[in-house]
């Protein structure tokens, strides 16, 4: 199977950001040079046949995307995803401090977040970049299609499980900076086994669809980080 394929049709099937180790181990290719060549090769053949679809490069990895100049014409056709209530949360941060840290929003809100936002990269609606020992955390055009200009719905669900890995998915070590969760915060975190305590994301969500306004009511719950 042709490499430049099989890459293209998982980053079309995926819908999200695909990191270099992810192309690697799904093509087989040890180079990550190579893989990026090869990726490189895919953006430009949707450059050359003047495509409405472009390959964005993000931080170190890749994803399948309509151009900016096409979003505005078909955003009515996105598909409705749904989210943890834990997550809206973190994205609502996130939105009010577009390119944080992620170092930062760990010591404001605490390591709870590691799994949110790998959430929020996996659903499209923020992308990280390298930047230093850390990475820093944008919001997608994705995010300001469905949150700024109401283009498909967002509903919660409860906070999702990852079975047969670290509960993060994310290789990146909590800095040595980074403070224990607030006594608020840590209220949001899944109880123990045997606690017998529900919390928000454990109990199932309401059906309903979140708009911008509804992220600024939840940003104003943050402020407590903010102190």
């Amino acid at each position: 199977m042709e490499p430049k394929r099989l890459i293209e049709a998982a980053l079309f099937m995926s819908g999200r950001e695909m990191s270099v180790p992810e192309l690697k181990k799904l093509t087989g290719i040890a180079s990550a040079g190579h893989v990026k060549e090869i990726v490189e090769e895919l953006a430009g053949d949707y450059d050359s046949m003047g495509s409405s679809i472009e390959v964005f490069e993000g931080d170190n990895a890749y994803i399948l995307r309509v151009r900016d100049e096409y979003s505005g014409s078909v955003r009515q056709f996105a598909q409705d995803v749904a989210i943890s209530k834990s997550a809206l949360r973190t994205l609502s941060y996130i939105a009010k401090h577009n390119g944080i840290l992620k170092s930062e929003v760990v010591r404001r809100i605490g390591s709870v977040i590691y799994d949110d936002v790998k959430e929020l990269v996996e659903n499209g609606f923020v992308f990280q970049r390298k930047y230093g020992r850390s990475s820093k955390l944008f919001l997608t055009d994705k995010f300001r299609a469905y949150f700024e200009k109401g283009a498909g719905t967002v509903s919660t669900s409860p906070k999702k499980a990852v079975a047969g890995k670290e509960s993060s998915g994310d290789s990146e070590a909590a800095p040595p900076e980074a403070a224990p969760a607030s006594k608020d915060s840590a209220e949001g975190a899944a109880p123990s086994e045997d606690s017998g305590e529900t919390t928000d994301e454990d109990s199932p969500a309401k059906e309903g669809d979140f708009s911008f306004s509804d992220m600024d009511e939840s940003a104003e719950e943050d402020e407590k980080f903010e102190d």
